[in-house]
Order: C-alpha cells, then structure tokens, then sequence
C-alpha cells in the first residue's frame, strides 16, 4: 500500500532554526490544525515533544483530545463554546458573542482583528471585550492576532505590526487599570518568524515552516527549511506499451518509444492531484506519469517495485498553480505514516 515517510531530522532541523529565530523552544508554539497539515497529527506531536516543544495549535476540541497528553498548553482556533475543553487547552475568543456564550472558569485567547479583516474582534471592542471576560469568569490566557500581509513584500507587514503593538498597550494598560495579571501576547506564525525572528512576544505559532515550507515573494532570501514529507506508492502491475497505444482515461496517454509502464496504488482519492495527462508531467525520481491520474491508479513509465511521488510540495504547488499548504492537506489521513530518522 502507499505510504508517507516523515524525516524526524529535518523536522528538528526547522524547529531548531525557528526556535533560534525566535528566542527558544519555550517560545515555540507548534501548529498542528488539519492534522498537522497532512503529516499526522499524532505522529507530529510526538516529535515535536520529542524535541521539548511544550505548547501547540490545533483546530478543535477532537484534535486537541488526541494530543493532551503531549503538550503543557493546547490553543484550540476553532472551538465549540458549548464544550468542556481539556485542562491544558485554552479556547480562541474572536466576538463579543463567542466570550458571552463561554462557560465559566474556561482558559481563553482573545484574538483581535489587526489588519487581517477575517477574525476576532475589532479595537473598538477590546474594552467592552476584556470586562466581559472578567464578568463571565473567564481565565485569560493570552491575546492573539494574526497578519495577513507576512510573506509579501511591501511595508503593510511593517504597518500591522505597528498596529499590534498599539493593540497591545492598550490591553496592558486597562488591565492594569484593573490589576489584573498580564496574559500571554501572540502575533507571529511562520512568515513573520523567518522575516523578524524575535520580538517582544511570548509565544509565536509555527505551522508550515515547521513542515519545510515558506510562501515568500521572491524578493525575499531563502531560508534553509527541509521538507519533512515524503509519498510513496507501489506497483500493482505492468506491461509494456507501445506508441500506438493509448492509457488510461481518455486514451491521452501516449509514449514515444516502446515502454515498460506500471500502475501504482495512489490517486486523488488518497488527495494526490488529479493530473489530466496534458504536457508532460514527472515523478521527483524523474518517471514520466503516462495519462491522467484516476482515483486509486496512476501510470508511470517505471517498473520499479516502489516510486516517490511527492518529496517537495513547492514543486507540485507551481506545478498547480496553488500552494504547498494546499498539497500536504488533502493527503488523505488514511495513508499510513512512518517516521524515519
């Protein structure tokens, strides 16, 4: 059957260049939402404890169950306010109605709108906002925000920042008007890690570059990141082509010479692309993929017993025209992981 392959080495490769970027692993919040990505959420939380990350980002109360166990603090970005969440996650706030509906003595993120225009509150509200977490009893945690202009050139970045840092002082001053603890401040992920590395924050949340991935304009430098993923497929048959036949679907597979070609056992159904068998279209190792690619099967000119499909996501994101975010989700959580060394 098909598999993934995880690289604990490159893995702790990128945690190590973030956590030297952004003042240490205590620092280091890892982003785990979709499961991690598409890597495996259990399988990544595992390593990342392993290497001493202690805090970590998921999406909801399911994927935060899974990881309990690992982590001193979990940040759940989507929860369900009706919900008990585990003692050790804390649930992100982004409305006035969100805070009211939450129930008593719940650990709590507010996350307010800087730039972005998507989530969290507005800075109009931060006042009604902060006395209606007092009011309802809840323990706050921490206060988030999240750009949206971090890999790309230009000064916006520059002036979201200049925005959160206003943010920031404001929360600062009406709690201590109140004399209330200081929570936690959150505003970098991956981007805006690799471009400033430290500020004064305590945690910043990394999600791709953790996996060896940036999003950069190209003006940028590149930064020395390792995929940590790795799909493999094997062969269930071959035969021999020749240039008057035709493959797969359609019949648009075609080669120039007489060929070995195999199927092997992967396709959109497990979230590979669905290649339509138009201009020519090659595995990392080199083999020409020969029609379009079915549900279960695709065809490549190859009659190795087993063959790397994906090795690098940036490749097959130009090669999409999307991003490597959107390559490693869709792999389907059925295939099974492997961690190598």
């Amino acid at each position: 059957m098909a598999y993934i392959t995880l690289s604990r080495s490159n893995y702790f490769h990128n945690l190590s260049l973030l956590a030297d970027k952004c003042g240490g692993v205590d620092k280091l919040s890892v982003v785990l939402k979709d499961n991690a990505y598409g890597h495996g959420l259990k399988e990544m939380a595992t390593l990342a404890s392993e290497f001493g990350v202690t805090k970590a980002v998921v999406r909801d109360e399911e994927e935060a169950l899974e990881i309990k166990e690992q982590f001193e603090d979990i940040l759940v970005l989507a929860p369900r306010t009706d919900t008990n969440p585990t003692d050790n996650s804390s649930l992100v706030l982004n409305s006035l109605e969100q805070i009211y509906k939450t129930k008593p003595k719940t650990k709590v993120y507010l996350k307010i709108d800087s730039g972005m225009r998507r989530n969290g509150i507005t800075a109009d509200e931060i006042s009604d906002a902060l006395k209606l977490i007092i009011s309802k009893a809840l323990v706050l945690k921490g206060v988030m925000t999240h750009f949206a202009t971090s890999d790309e050139s230009g000064d916006a970045f520059e002036m979201e920042m200049q925005r959160w840092l206003e943010i920031k002082n404001q929360v600062k001053a009406f709690l201590n008007e109140l004399n209330i603890p200081q929570p936690s401040f959150s505003s970098l992920a991956s981007h805006g890690v690799l471009r400033v590395g430290n500020i004064d924050d305590e945690i910043v949340r990394c999600g791709i570059a953790t996996y060896g991935y940036n999003e950069f304009d190209e003006s940028f430098k590149k930064i020395a990141l390792k995929p940590v993923l790795k799909l493999h497929a094997k062969r269930i048959t071959s035969r021999v082509v020749k240039p008057t036949d035709r493959v797969g679907y359609g019949k648009v597979g075609t080669v120039a010479i007489e060929t070995i070609v195999s199927s092997y056992d992967i396709g959109y159904g497990d979230g590979f692309f669905r290649y339509d068998g138009k201009s020519d279209f090659f595995t990392p190792e080199g083999d020409k993929i020969v029609g379009r690619i079915s549900m279960d099967i695709t065809s490549v000119a190859s009659d190795k017993d087993e063959i790397v499909l994906l090795d690098d996501a940036k490749v097959l994101a130009d090669r999409f025209s999307t991003i490597s975010y959107d390559i490693l989700v869709k792999l389907s959580p059925r295939i099974k992981r492997v961690v190598i060394d």
